[in-house]
């Protein structure tokens, strides 16, 4: 079975903190006028790689990642400064089985180890503003553990960096319809499984549901929500806080599933899963026909993401 490659971007920024800033004092004057801070990607990324040498892990996720100095290559051209950084990342704290194909070895880790992987994201720089476009390979990533790291680094810079999802101009996933969102009140709970708890894994236990038709008229104003953040209008966060708002009794709620309609099917989308799956920029032919000639993974996945950063931006749409 083909690898599914896929390519997600943000649109980044740098902005003041406003809550928990340990330099309010010095920077509340800046704050106060609406100012940017002037700070560059290259600022960011020698602090970043610092922080992420040994290895860093997620507090709301259980993932961590590691970025060796090594992995990080700059170049520019014509005003635009480009990155491409090969961070390993993956799952952290369950234990992990390492099997030798050739001779079946297995290698057992306990639960203090990390299951790390290769990944590539690629960073735009210039006028036109700061664009991150990670790849995923069968859908998995590190923008996720990546966000919340660069944000610990940097927050004794009184700093922090937001991502805005750009959702791709001609695939066919924007053209996906919410027929059905369902809130969920959900509680993790020690497993029953006595191995389990060893691992330190928990059990998803949904206490509440509550199921919306986002086909019925009674409910056009959170399916307006959901189509604003389907747009890259507003961010998972805000769209999840106007549907509370819109429901009676709703505060418990801290989770969501939602049915999509493609065409003539249907498919259930976590609600933690949806961004990445909305930002998909579907790669896999591209790529797979371009590396059966040149046999250059990393070379083509490059030419791929640059085209579709150009892409970005002459679309005009951000």
């Amino acid at each position: 079975m083909a690898k599914i490659e896929t390519l997600t971007a943000y649109k980044c920024k740098f902005s003041y903190l406003q809550r928990n800033n340990p330099l309010l004092e010095k920077q509340r004057e800046a704050i106060k006028e609406g100012k940017d801070p002037e700070y560059s990607f290259s600022d960011f990324i020698d602090i970043y790689q610092t922080y992420t040498k040994n290895l860093a892990i997620g507090e709301n996720t259980d993932r961590a990642i590691i970025l060796d100095e090594d992995k990080i290559s700059e170049k520019e051209k014509k005003g635009l400064k480009m990155w491409h950084l090969v961070p390993s990342a993956g799952k952290q704290g369950k234990p992990v089985t390492v099997v030798k194909r050739k001779s079946g070895k297995k290698y057992d880790f306990g639960s203090d180890s990390a299951a790390l992987y290769e990944h590539h994201v690629f960073i735009y720089e210039s006028q036109d503003g700061l664009y991150a476009i990670f790849h995923r390979q069968n859908g998995s990533g590190c923008k996720s553990v990546f966000l919340e790291t660069a944000n610990k680094a940097i927050k004794s810079e009184g700093l922090k960096l937001e991502m805005e999802l750009i959702v791709p101009m001609a695939d066919g996933l924007k053209d996906a319809t919410a027929t059905k969102i369902t809130l969920q009140f959900v509680k993790h709970d020690k497993s029953s499984d006595v191995a389990d708890n060893i691992k330190g894994s928990k059990k998803k236990n949904i206490i509440r549901d509550l199921g919306l038709n986002l086909e019925a008229s009674e409910n056009k104003k959170i399916l307006g929500v959901f189509k604003n953040m389907q747009a890259g209008k507003i961010d998972q966060a805000e769209a999840f806080a106007q549907i509370k708002a819109e429901l009676k009794d709703s505060d418990d709620y801290n989770d969501a599933e939602i049915k999509l309609r493609l065409g003539n099917r249907y498919k259930k989308v976590k609600w933690n899963e949806f961004e990445s799956i909305m930002g998909a920029h579907d790669i896999s032919n591209a790529l797979h026909e371009a590396c059966r000639f040149s046999h250059d993974f990393v070379g083509e996945l490059t030419k791929l993401a640059d085209d579709y950063y150009k892409d970005i931006i002459e679309s005009g749409e951000v």
